[in-house]
């Protein structure tokens, strides 16, 4: 391919706009979706759509966006390894959770007895915080700087 050809696909690439609109739905490994479903609406306040005794638990986030809750029928989570984050080795969280109020939800994270991290002061960045779930996996928290 000559060079101007690849410099006109290059900006043509350039200026499509992207074919994934947004994420609409994420699934997590749970041991048992009762019990699982039950603390992402008592601890998070998220709400569940109806669902029959063989399907999964679906919780609805604040923007509409669908969590799924899956049983597995081993002992999974959602986490994995990777040096690319916070030195070697670390376990990574598989999402982040955008907050309005991080003190509120770090409080009532807490309180529910699983682990919990401090929060953390990223400046321009602004506050987040780590967790796991009854499960196991993990998430991060954050609130925007304003």
């Amino acid at each position: 391919m000559a060079k101007k050809e690849l410099i006109k696909t290059q900006e043509q690439q350039a200026t499509q706009a992207p074919m994934l609109k947004r994420v609409s739905h994420n699934y997590l490994p749970v041991s048992n979706v009762e019990l699982a479903s039950k603390w992402y609406k008592e601890t998070l306040g998220l709400t569940a759509r109806p669902r029959g005794s063989a399907d999964p638990a679906i919780l609805v986030l604040g923007n509409g966006q669908w969590l799924f809750l899956l049983e597995t029928k081993e002992k999974r989570t959602a986490n994995f390894m990777t040096d690319q984050w916070e030195g070697e080795q670390y376990e990574m969280f598989s999402l982040t959770f955008e907050v309005e109020n991080i003190v509120e939800v770090h409080k009532r994270i807490r309180e529910s007895g699983v682990y919990v991290e401090p929060i953390s002061d990223q400046g321009s960045c602004g506050l987040q915080f780590k967790f796991k779930d009854p499960d196991g996996n993990k998430f991060n928290v954050w609130q925007d700087a304003e």
